[in-house]
């Protein structure tokens, strides 16, 4: 079981970015409190209870806070996902408090395998308006973090996802298909097979989002992992899995670990065209990319990013982030 101390305010402090319940419309960085009126906090299970299925709210009331502290999942792996909300009819202003997965992966099984058998997320969240989840910790999952707007191309829900620990994701840590616009907060996601999707099914059809709506990374850790695929080998997939429908990439004072030549080949590992780098809250520590493989880093970067091969940059921040949030 996975082990969690108390957040304190001291300990936000540390990380860099103040760890709130709050979050933004698609293009700002203010999301509503998920303890504040109008929503209504529930708590489905008292501390200390052992989750051995998964748990769905297939409609949830609007205005809903849901808090999982204390409250430990080992449901996967699984076909569906350990914790899931709206899945019959998406929730309104939906918020999942402190969601602890602790799942089950065999490190010789291949990506095709869990694809296949058990395509399904730590918590996934259909959502309307606007969905959040917070301090999220995952282990030993298929993706990390699924949020949809239950319809295809629909653009009418935004999310917000802070201070997610994520480890040993065997597919994304972050699976925003349906393309909604949001951001991702002072979040560790120690190992991803692939970083952050935003490629929708060819069964959605052509795919347009709004001209300004962005998914923002501030403060993020990003580290890749590799693991066994049957029909490309032994690797990682991309840091981006990025389509021509994805969303403006705006990156503020993050850090990522890629570790070797991903299985998609160089194009896959370019960070997206048109991405934003703003470190202006970081000077000092301008985002980074820790290339392990060897010579220069192969993708196409963009103004902003810096590489280096010292794989102490990862760790230290690695340290730091898990210290900073009682880990």
């Amino acid at each position: 079981m996975i082990r969690r101390a108390l957040i304190i305010a001291v300990a936000a402090v540390l990380a860099g970015s103040a760890l709130i319940d709050t979050a933004s419309a698609t293009t700002s960085t203010s999301f509503p409190g998920c303890t504040a009126s109008p929503q209504i906090a529930t708590r489905p299970f008292a501390a200390g209870t052992v989750l051995h299925s998964p748990w769905v709210l297939g409609s949830p009331p609007a205005n809903r806070s849901y808090k999982w502290s204390g409250v430990t999942s080992t449901a996967y792996p699984a076909s569906t996902s350990a914790f899931s909300f709206g899945t019959s009819t998406r929730g309104t202003d939906t918020c999942v408090l402190d969601p602890t997965v602790q799942g089950s992966v065999d490190p010789n099984q291949t990506w095709e395998y869990y694809h296949s058998h058990y395509d399904a997320a730590c918590v996934k969240v259909v959502g309307f308006d606007w969905l959040q989840v917070l301090r999220a910790r995952c282990d030993s999952v298929e993706d990390g973090i699924r949020v949809e707007e239950g319809a295809p191309n629909s653009n009418v829900t935004r999310f917000n996802v802070s201070g997610a620990y994520l480890s040993n994701v065997r597919d994304d840590c972050m699976d925003d298909d349906d393309i909604l616009g949001g951001q991702v907060r002072d979040s560790l996601w120690e190992g991803c097979n692939s970083g952050f999707a935003e490629r929708p099914s060819t069964s959605a059809g052509t795919w347009t989002s709004p001209a300004d709506e962005t998914v923002t990374l501030d403060h993020v850790l990003i580290g890749m992992q590799e693991t066994p695929h049957a029909t490309k080998g032994y690797g990682e997939g991309p840091l981006f899995k990025w389509s021509a429908s994805s969303n403006h990439l705006v990156i503020k004072c993050s850090l990522f670990k890629v570790d070797s030549l991903s299985i998609d080949g160089k194009k896959a590992m370019a960070i997206p065209a048109g991405t934003v780098v703003d470190d202006s809250a970081c000077p000092r520590k301008p985002t980074t990319i820790v290339w392990l493989g060897g010579g220069a880093y192969p993708g196409t970067l963009v103004p902003g990013i810096t590489v280096t091969s010292d794989p102490a940059v990862w760790t230290n921040a690695v340290a730091s982030w898990k210290a900073a949030h009682g880990y």
